[in-house]
């Protein structure tokens, strides 16, 4: 694997020197004009202490992360500690209700059919023989209820605290090997896609986006930037284990350091527990950009960053903190056009690619998404 990450390392530098017209992106679908401002910036001379932001999430991947990890503990019913949580932490009210279930009583069902589901397992069954059964497709159906009408009923920031806390009870290193296994059992354009979870009495029902694809076009992009004298970095409104796991990956990611990565985090200790630490400002919108001030910016002399990547509302604070930045790219997934992201979006449009702001299509697609929020 070294021999392999030196030989990528090679053909980066050289792929992408600067002042050459091997600078441009390698492969793959640009929009014509947002390669030409990409690869302007990349030729630009006068790269110290330059450095790039992008969000992790629909933006520098497709689909997103947290949501693959998310369907794969479903269905391989790998948890920790789901026997004590009942499958509600991080909920700040259980006594709301879905249809005419309080949150509680949804979590206590999904605790009986967990035990259920794993007593099968333990008695010789096959997930596929389990994925068969009436009493697994009530579970996933409630679970994908579950963290839909989280959304609605509290908002992104509690779903997103609630999906990575289901690692809870796992420690670090057993919780970034649960997350390498979801995203090879995730991983791969084929994979995208958007299934009904419907229960058998159809009480539940709701469309679950799978798969994530890390598209060559933006591992082309941070390479290209890193050889080029532009740190970049990711500022993702994930659990930043999650993302440092397929980001700092030379693989299936981009190789990127730790130290590069900064995401959502928990509450420090010996295992996983879903509290927000509260020492540390989340980088949930505009904390992306105290992120960025806070964490980016001193390691480069106090600049700001060249070049933004987003492609949600949530992004939005960190793509118009930084009159001075050079451009700010945005990953088109179909976002309201009424939406503050689908307002920058149409800006990038009707200046056709040519100013601050540069619209791409979504890579991959073909699979199918889901739109929200973001954050």
């Amino acid at each position: 694997m070294k021999r392999l990450f030196f030989l990528l390392a090679i053909g980066m530098a050289v792929a992408c020197r600067p002042g050459s017209r091997s600078v441009e992106l390698i492969s793959g679908d640009w929009d014509p004009q947002v390669r030409c401002a990409l690869n302007e910036l990349l030729e630009a001379k006068g790269h110290q202490d330059a450095y790039a932001v992008f969000d992790f999430d629909k933006t520098s991947i497709t689909h997103d992360v947290s949501q693959a990890l998310w369907v794969y503990q479903v269905e391989h019913l790998r948890y920790c500690a789901a026997p004590e949580h009942a499958f509600l932490d991080g909920i700040p009210d259980t006594s709301l209700r879905l249809g005419d279930e309080t949150l509680a009583q949804i979590g206590f069902t999904l605790q009986e059919e967990y035990a259920q589901l794993t007593e099968l397992r333990k008695g010789g069954k096959t997930l596929e023989q389990i994925h068969a059964t009436d009493l697994y497709k009530d579970f996933r159906a409630r679970m994908a209820a579950l963290l839909a009408g989280m959304d609605g009923l509290f908002g992104y920031e509690v779903s997103y605290l609630w999906m990575p806390g289901l690692l809870a009870g796992y420690t670090p290193k057993e919780a970034r090997e649960v997350v390498h296994d979801a995203i090879l059992n995730q991983m791969g354009k084929d994979k995208l896609a958007v299934e009904d979870w419907t229960s058998p009495d159809g009480k539940w029902s709701e469309k679950v986006e799978r798969g994530i694809y890390f598209p060559p076009e933006m591992k082309d992009l941070y390479r290209c930037l890193a050889a080029s004298g532009i740190k970049p970095y990711v500022c993702s409104a994930s659990l930043e284990l999650i993302v440092e796991v397929l980001a700092c990956d030379p693989e299936l990611g981009v190789g990127l350091p730790p130290e590069q990565v900064f995401g959502l985090r928990f509450v420090p200790g010996e295992t996983l527990v879903p509290q927000y630490d509260p020492t540390y400002v989340q980088t949930i919108k505009d904390g992306k950009v105290s992120c960025i001030n806070t964490w980016m910016a001193p390691n480069h002399n106090g600049s700001a960053p060249v070049l933004v990547g987003g492609d949600s509302n949530g992004d939005v604070p960190m793509l118009t903190a930084y009159p001075t930045m050079v451009h700010g790219l945005i990953l088109d997934v179909g976002r309201s056009p009424e939406s503050a992201i689908g307002k920058l979006a149409a800006k990038a449009r009707a200046e056709g690619n040519k100013g601050l702001y540069i619209l791409q299509p979504a890579f991959g697609k073909a699979g199918g998404s889901i739109d929200g929020g973001g954050i």
